[in-house]
């Protein structure tokens, strides 16, 4: 069996100081998120075809709010 999971960018406030002005950082930077599971107990056969709608279903909301929402995604064998 497998299981499929995920990682979004994420955006982190690098100043020191900690600074914010309307949303926007003096300097940040993005990282990736750790993996997470969201989808398991895939068989084998059911994989290719779960890991396209995934990827499909993201590139929508990618089309629609852009950039901010792409994440990755990748199949581990249970």
């Amino acid at each position: 069996m497998f299981h499929i999971e995920r990682r979004t960018k994420r955006i982190i406030n690098t100043d020191p100081q900690r600074r914010c002005y309307n949303g926007c950082h003096y300097s940040s930077e993005e990282i990736w998120s750790p993996w997470e599971t969201i989808d398991f107990n895939i068989e084998e056969s059911r994989i290719k075809d779960r890991l396209d709608w995934w990827r499909d279903l993201n590139d929508y909301a990618i089309s629609e709010r852009g950039e901010s929402a792409r994440k990755e995604f990748r199949a581990i064998v249970d």
